[in-house]
């Protein structure tokens, strides 16, 4: 099935599973109303017996890519599948990390990975961040630059310093600028994600 170009908009529709059911879903949401990005959806690992382990969050992306396909299909409207889907998980002390890794890569879909928790994301928002940490350690760093910051964002989080998050994380480990790999302490590729939203978007991003 393929798009025709002169009919709607050839923006590409974007699935985005997280790991995390309520930092992570707030933040990829805001970045889509930040951009505008109406063809993005964002979902958590919430269906009966789906685990909150990386390998379940690979395959709950599957499932719902593939559902997608066959409403596709069914519908006889390519519009309904997605174009990119992306799973969202920390490493923590996850057993399943690398076999989540190598069903991502064998069945396409692009695993980003937090070392060692997706708050290092957003803590690289506000300033640089170079030295090994814990997930505790930044979460109270964090805390410092978000009052009340209790795995919520608030509505003025700085969605537009992803550029700058994106430079910091680049420092931080140059090599972790794919899916499907893990980096080192602290390390995320999470603006791989970013750039893919802002480029489905109606807004275009700026440069600093």
């Amino acid at each position: 099935m393929e798009r025709p170009s002169a009919k709607r908009d050839p923006k590409k529709r974007i699935l985005v599973i997280c790991e995390g059911v309520v930092t992570e879903v707030q933040y990829f949401n805001g970045v889509k109303d930040h951009f505008r990005a109406v063809p993005v959806e964002v979902g958590h690992c919430d269906v009966d017996g789906c685990g909150k382990d990386p390998l379940s969050v690979v395959r709950e992306a599957i499932r719902r890519r593939d559902k997608a396909r066959s409403a596709a299909r069914r519908h006889r409207d390519a519009f309904l599948a997605y174009d990119e889907t992306w799973a969202v998980v920390d490493v923590d002390d996850h057993a399943s990390l690398d076999e989540a890794i190598r069903v991502a890569r064998d069945d396409g879909i692009n695993l980003v990975i937090s070392r060692p928790c997706f708050e290092i994301w957003l803590l690289w928002h506000y300033q640089d961040c170079p030295a090994a940490l814990t997930a505790k350690e930044i979460q109270r760093k964090l805390a410092t630059k978000l009052p009340n910051y209790d795995k919520h964002l608030s509505a003025t989080f700085p969605y537009h310093d992803y550029l700058r998050a994106e430079r910091r994380a680049k420092s931080a480990d140059p090599d972790h600028s794919a899916p499907n790999r893990k980096g080192r302490n602290p390390s995320t590729n999470v603006w791989l994600v970013v750039n893919g939203i802002a480029q489905s978007g109606k807004r275009e991003p700026v440069g600093i």
